[in-house]
């Protein structure tokens, strides 16, 4: 084909045919410039199929990142919900409604110190976002709820409070209590090399009378309103986590 071509521009020069050349040549370099455009068109459409695909992929992890973010957060219900509970027992014993022993008063109080974080799960999501690919999903508001959900904070940030207040007791300040009986939750305690301290199996402090101490029952009124926010917010937290999840699915399955 190049051959013939090359031929025929040969002979309408011998010829004397330039008008005729000329009209051949511009057709030559209008047929070199569609070729070349219908190659970049095609490079164009292969990289943005790719693109697709790493993207799909992509959200597929970050269905995954949030399965697993729903079983911390299953955890974190649990925890924290016995631990609203168990505040919740000792005013109650304190109002007179309820009566426990001063081992289940110790254990439900010491609780409330044992607090526990959560960290989202978003490394398929810092791919997505730092790869400029969330604007490959063609659903625009389904990229817009993923951006709001690894954006929100609020989770985090009740957890936060909470360990501050928690960490923020001050047991110097309640006499009543003996520090020896913190050492008693933990029985890993017992696997420290050369351990000799002995602490005994039951509290010695007198809960009951602890907790009618005034910066006591401030300190578990406080705390209570704070694991119930942590709480609500796990369960929104949650049904936001899902909902997401979901619409991702719909969108891979178009």
């Amino acid at each position: 084909m190049i051959k013939f071509f090359r031929n025929l521009r040969q002979k309408l020069i011998q010829q004397n045919r330039i008008s005729q050349y000329l009209v051949y040549a511009i057709g030559e370099i209008i047929l070199v410039v569609i070729g070349i455009l219908i190659a970049l068109q095609l490079n164009i459409q292969k990289e943005a199929a790719k693109e697709r695909k790493v993207t799909e992929q992509l959200l597929i992890g970050v269905q995954a990142d949030l399965k697993l973010e729903v079983e911390r957060i299953d955890f974190l219900q649990s925890y924290y919900g016995d631990i609203t509970d168990g505040i919740q027992t000792i005013l109650l014993n304190y109002q007179g409604k309820e009566s426990n022993t001063n081992q289940e008063l110790g254990q439900y109080f010491l609780n409330t110190f044992e607090f526990r974080k959560f960290s989202k799960f978003n490394t398929n999501y810092q791919s997505l976002y730092g790869g400029s690919l969330l604007q490959e999903i063609a659903d625009k508001q389904l990229a817009e709820d993923i951006i709001t959900y690894y954006s929100a904070q609020f989770l985090e940030w009740s957890l936060e409070i909470y360990q501050q207040k928690a960490s923020g007791f001050n047991f110097n300040d309640t006499t009543l209590f003996n520090p020896l009986d913190k050492l008693k939750r933990n029985t890993g305690y017992q696997s420290i090399p050369n351990y000799r301290l002995e602490v005994g199996a039951d509290y010695t402090t007198d809960f009951n009378e602890f907790i009618n101490e005034p910066e006591v029952l401030n300190f578990l009124a406080d705390l209570l309103h704070q694991s119930e926010l942590v709480f609500k917010n796990l369960e929104n937290y949650k049904e936001t986590n899902l909902r997401l999840s979901n619409r991702i699915q719909k969108y891979l399955d178009q």
